[in-house]
C-alpha cells in the first residue's frame, strides 16, 4: 500500500490553527487515542502545539483491543511516566473518573491559584483526537448529553465548540484532525485498519491484503473462524503471491467460488468485518521493543 494516503481537508487545517490560537488559554490537553493503535493514532502536531502544557492520554475503545496487548501498553506508559487512562466511553460512566483525573493532573496549578487567593480556580481543558477514535462519544459521556455528533466514520465533527463540564472546568471540543503528511507506511495502514481515514480515498485491496497478513500472523484463530480456514491452510503471507492465494481461499470458503479477476466481494466483506469489529478483540500495534 502506498503511503501517499493523505486526508487533510480544510476543516482540519482550520482546527489546527484554532488549537494554536487557544493554546495560551488551555491548562490541559486530553488526547483521545485508539487503544488498538496508541502510537499511530496519536497526532504528532499536538505535542508541538501544547508546548509545556500537561497532557492526559485517553486509551479509548479498550473494549475492542486485545487485552494482553493493552496491558503491555499500560506497562510501557508506566515505565515512561506518561499519564494515560484506558476507557470504553460507550459503556462506562466516565464523568467522575475524568473529573478526578483532571484535578489530579492539574493539582499544582490549583494549589498555586488558591495560594494567590483564587478560591475556585477555573480550568480550561482541550479535548482532541484524530478521526474515529471515539472523541465525540467521549465528550457526550463526559457532559451527560448529546452535545457532539457521533458516527462510526471519520469527519463527523467539523467545528470547535466550548462545553461546560462543571462550574470549574470548561472543555473545548475540536474536530478530529490528522496531520498533513503521513510519513510511515505502517502508520498509514494502522489508520486505515481502524477507519481513521475516509474510506473512499483508500486503495481497499491493498488495505485488505495488509490486514489479512496481520490477522494471519497474529490472530489466525479469529481469521480462521470467520473464513472457515483449517490449520492445514498454510501460507507464507510474507510472499505477495501466497497472500493473494489466501485471499482466494477465503473467497472460496465465503462465497463458494473463486474469481481471480474480481475479488471485490471478498475485499468488501473482509473490510466490513474489520471495520465493524466482527473478528473480536484485535490490536494492530505493539509497544516499542515488545514482541507479542
Amino acid at each position: 500500500m502506498s503511503t501517499n494516503i493523505h486526508w487533510f481537508p480544510g476543516h482540519m487545517a482550520k482546527a489546527i490553527k484554532q488549537i494554536d490560537e487557544q493554546s495560551k488559554l488551555i491548562d490541559l490537553i486530553i488526547e483521545i487515542v485508539d487503544s488498538r493503535i496508541p502510537f499511530s493514532s496519536a497526532n504528532p502536531l499536538i505535542d508541538k502545539l501544547r508546548g509545556s502544557k500537561p497532557k492526559l492520554i485517553i486509551l479509548n475503545k479498550k473494549d475492542l483491543a486485545d487485552p494482553i496487548v493493552s496491558k503491555a501498553w499500560l506497562n510501557y506508559y508506566e515505565q515512561q511516566q506518561i499519564t494515560v487512562l484506558p476507557l470504553d466511553s460507550k459503556h462506562t460512566k466516565i464523568n467522575k473518573i475524568i473529573v478526578e483525573k483532571i484535578y489530579a493532573v492539574l493539582s499544582s496549578k490549583i494549589t498555586r491559584d488558591k495560594a494567590r487567593g483564587i478560591k475556585t480556580p477555573k480550568l480550561k481543558v482541550l479535548v482532541t483526537g484524530i478521526p474515529n477514535v471515539g472523541k465525540s462519544t467521549f465528550i457526550n459521556a463526559l457532559v451527560n448529553r448529546n452535545s457532539a455528533r457521533v458516527g462510526n466514520k471519520p469527519g463527523v465533527t467539523k467545528g470547535q465548540q466550548w462545553l461546560k463540564l462543571n462550574e470549574q472546568i470548561d472543555l473545548i471540543d475540536t474536530p478530529g484532525i490528522l496531520w498533513p503528511k503521513i510519513e510511515q507506511h505502517q502508520v498509514a495502514l494502522n489508520l486505515a485498519f481502524t477507519r481513521a481515514i475516509k474510506e473512499d480515498i483508500l486503495p481497499k485491496e491493498d488495505v485488505c491484503l495488509a490486514a489479512i497478513k496481520w490477522m494471519y500472523q497474529h490472530y489466525f484463530s479469529l481469521l480462521a473462524k470467520q473464513y472457515h480456514l483449517l490449520p492445514i491452510d498454510q501460507f507464507d503471507v510474507t510472499n505477495e503471491v501466497e497472500l493473494f492465494h489466501l485471499l482466494l481461499r477465503m473467497q472460496q470458503n465465503c462465497f463458494h467460488k473463486v474469481d481471480e479477476d474480481n475479488v471485490i466481494n471478498i475485499v468488501t466483506d473482509f473490510l466490513n468485518k474489520l471495520w465493524n469489529n466482527e473478528f473480536g478483540l484485535v490490536s494492530f500495534e505493539f509497544p516499542p521493543q515488545k514482541e507479542m
